[in-house]
């Protein structure tokens, strides 16, 4: 009964560390691939980015809540979204991207407003 609990114990925070993992590597390869591109294509610099919270949309209206991941296809997929601060001359600003993939691979990535 105490190797179960050890158990549980230790994977849980495992989970919860990977979750975050995928979050970062999902996040820095949309900055790398779409976002960033896109920004300088506009003549505008990227700062930095935030994560806007658990259940949270950022910018974007408030859908409602599902607690799966798979869509009606039978696609495992997924919306991760990030707040995207930029400098447009002096001025610092705020974008959220939502980026939807499908296991670990970016379909597209969606900006709250235009760039």
């Amino acid at each position: 009964m105490i190797l179960l609990y050890s158990l549980a114990i230790l994977i849980f925070p495992l989970i919860i560390g990977l979750n975050i993992l995928i979050y970062r590597l999902i996040v820095k390869k949309a900055l790398r691939k779409f976002i960033e591109p896109k920004l300088s294509e506009k003549g505008l610099t990227f700062v930095e980015y935030k994560w806007p919270g658990l259940l949270s949309n950022g910018d974007f209206k408030a859908d409602d809540i599902s607690l799966t991941i798979m869509n009606k296809n039978g696609n495992v997929s997924n919306s991760s979204y990030a707040y995207i601060f930029y400098k447009d001359g002096n001025k610092t600003k705020k974008i959220t991207a939502r980026i939807d993939t499908t296991f670990w691979f970016i379909n597209r990535v969606i900006y709250s407003s235009e760039i």
